[in-house]
């Protein structure tokens, strides 16, 4: 029994651990990522400035590809989280504008590597664009005709931000819209 409890709290920090090294790896990547751009970025000087050893950084990354996707869900679940505190879903779209159209490094990554953010947001297939999708029907309590207006209204917004005013402005538009 002994052995047991032993190997279990073992195992739980050791996850924690885990945890914990890859959130660090992610949130530099991210700074990274609004202080130079992508392409700019690179894996040695993530895991130097996140504290982590290089080896480590490639046991939680193959590459800097899967570091700039684990950014972006990490972002996207933050930003979907934010949205839902808020009851109206009015509310919830001006957050989802507010946080995209102020969003430091995707403003960086826009001006810096417009080609591969372009690439990103023309496949929408693959688990992130799932989580889009499924995070704005969640937001919105719309059927997939207005998840799909507010997708396109958000995709705009990477390309060109709203100001706070029209953000609020739209976001109430939008949501009389799909109700």
């Amino acid at each position: 029994m002994v052995n047991e409890n032993n190997a279990a709290q073992t195992y739980q920090y050791q996850h924690s651990l885990h945890r914990k090294t890859r959130t660090a790896l992610v949130t530099t990547a991210l700074a990274l990522i609004a202080e130079k751009g992508l392409s700019q970025t690179n894996m040695i000087e993530i895991a130097d400035r996140a504290r982590v050893s290089r080896a480590s950084l490639y046991n939680h990354f193959r590459d800097k590809n899967e570091v700039f996707l684990a950014v972006v869900e990490l972002e996207i679940e933050r930003i979907f989280a934010l949205a839902m505190r808020e009851r109206e879903v009015s509310a919830r779209l001006h957050i989802l504008s507010r946080e995209i159209s102020s969003h430091r490094a995707l403003a960086t990554a826009l001006t810096k590597d417009p080609a591969t953010i372009a690439a990103l947001l023309e496949r929408h297939d693959g688990e992130i664009w799932s989580k889009i999708y499924q995070g704005l029907a969640a937001v919105t309590s719309s059927d997939s005709m207005g998840t799909a207006l507010v997708l396109r209204w958000i995709i705009g917004q990477v390309f060109i931000p709203l100001s706070p005013e029209h953000s609020v402005a739209q976001s109430a538009r939008i949501s009389r819209a799909i109700s």
